[in-house]
């Protein structure tokens, strides 16, 4: 039965694939596996709450509606910062080998073991966290444990489905996983409504993802000795890229780092449950961070596709011998593509915050923002577009393989975001300067270490990021 199953499911994939690489579809396939790489859970969690809010606050209070709204925004802020670190080290062991794996024992192990972490870290911070704020709603605090770690897992999943070149099938579990969460959440509403309830409907949309995720693997046997070798893998390849993991996960506590500030400072509140937060400046960043999702997806387009092959086509040409000019004349092409990709992006994401600041008027009206929330949402679009050219400037250093550099300017970026929020929120209250001038000065560094990267790109790719001469 299982098997028959499976093969149902697999011929389902072999049609959606055929169907989505038409002349037509493709590029809008590769549009949207971009977004769902990119800032997919969150879309997912902004339009589902949003169907929330209008639907069930003639049966909810508003006190209710906030803590559903804090649990999944919880959730989804412990389990990036648990899934990143695990997903790049996983996806940096399947590009050190020859070839991507698509369905062997292999990549079933890898997705086993990894997600397996994943989902237990992230279950053990959703449950200090819930001791740590001393919840006060027993069913709400599960449901929230559930979340998180379902959510790290579907995550890591993507990422390693990602670097395995088998985005049509995220796309297919990403897709079927939405649909239930809004189904369920709908139906709940109109039946049996509490907050835990609809948290859990949630929930199941994400396992359902992540389950999807795991199905073209569910009929290969995994031996104990494969996922032992599997883990000592893990371990070998995370003692070498381990700047790359932990600047991975910096990033995510730097995105995060001037919430927590606000959080704490005089603005905040606390939840019905128990959530700390801080309306005025949440709704204002989340909506500016919102922004920033074409962006994020256009960079993603190219750094996974015309940026990676430049860099092949670069290694290819010194691979055959060619002589010092041609190198150089190969690194010269290689970082002008790079920069157009780059300029490309910067230019799609300055039209689109151009266009929100012009329409920031009407986006607070139509989202209920106060004056001074609306002040702190123009500021923070000008930090989103800064916050893009940093992420694409590190994300040269990572494909020239500077994980030392990719890690000190996530630390930068974090210290200066820390620093400039506590200074100026004492000063002037809650603003989001201190995201703003961060995200600018880290962009500045961020564009000056490219720069040489790619000047002197042959040296960063054969001595001092060619790990084959330090590692064994």
């Amino acid at each position: 039965m299982r098997r028959r199953w499976i093969n149902r499911f697999h011929g389902v994939m072999s049609k959606t694939d055929w169907w989505l690489d038409g002349p037509l579809l493709n590029p809008i396939r590769k549009v949207l596996e971009a977004l769902i790489v990119a800032a997919g859970p969150w879309v997912l969690a902004v339009v589902t709450l949003a169907l929330i809010g209008r639907t069930a606050e003639r049966w909810l209070a508003p006190e209710a509606l906030e803590d559903i709204r804090l649990t999944v925004v919880y959730a989804f802020m412990i389990a990036p910062m648990v899934a990143a670190p695990l997903g790049v080290t996983a996806a940096r062991l399947i590009t050190n080998t020859a070839e991507p794996p698509q369905h062997d024992s292999a990549l079933a192990a890898l997705m086993l073991v990894t997600c397996g972490l994943a989902g237990i870290t992230a279950q053990a911070l959703a449950a200090l966290v819930v001791f740590a704020l001393r919840l006060s709603d027993p069913e709400l605090a599960l449901a929230f444990v559930v979340l998180t770690s379902s959510s790290a897992m579907m995550w890591t999943a993507f990422i390693i489905m990602n670097a395995c070149r088998l985005r049509p099938h995220l796309v297919l579990s990403f897709a079927a996983g939405m649909g239930l969460a809004l189904t369920l959440c709908q139906f709940s509403i109109q039946f049996s409504i509490s907050g835990a309830l609809l948290v859990w409907c949630f929930t199941a949309g994400i396992a359902l993802s992540f389950a999807l995720c795991l199905a073209p693997f569910y009929a290969i046997d995994l031996p104990s000795a494969l996922l032992r070798k599997t883990v000592v893998d893990l371990r070998k390849t995370a003692g070498t890229t381990w700047p790359l993991a932990a600047g991975a996960f910096l990033a995510i506590v730097g995105i995060w780092a001037d919430k927590w500030i606000a959080w704490a400072g005089p603005s905040g509140l606390v939840s019905t449950a128990g959530f700390a937060h801080s309306p005025t400046y949440d709704s204002a960043l989340f909506l500016a961070h919102l922004s920033a999702v074409p962006g994020l997806a256009a960079l993603t387009v190219h750094f996974e596709s015309p940026a990676r092959h430049a860099m092949a086509q670069f290694q290819s040409t010194l691979t055959h011998g060619a002589s010092l000019k041609a190198a150089e004349q190969a690194g010269e092409a290689l970082s002008a593509k790079l920069w157009r990709g780059i300029h490309r992006t910067l230019l799609t994401q300055l039209a689109l915050s151009g266009l929100l600041l012009l329409l920031a008027p009407a986006a607070a009206s139509l989202a209920g923002l106060l004056l001074d929330q609306f002040l702190i949402l123009r500021t923070a679009l000008i930090g989103s577009l800064l916050h893009i050219l940093f992420l694409s400037t590190s994300a040269v250093l990572i494909l020239c393989n500077r994980k030392q550099a990719f890690l000190t300017l996530q630390l930068l970026f974090l210290a200066a975001n820390v620093a400039g929020t506590a200074i100026l929120s004492a000063v002037y209250g809650t603003t989001a300067l201190g995201f703003t001038i961060a995200s600018a000065l880290a962009s500045i560094v961020a564009t000056i270490y490219a720069h040489a990267t790619l000047r002197d790109v042959l040296r960063h790719c054969y001595l001092t990021g060619n790990e084959a001469l330090f590692y064994k």
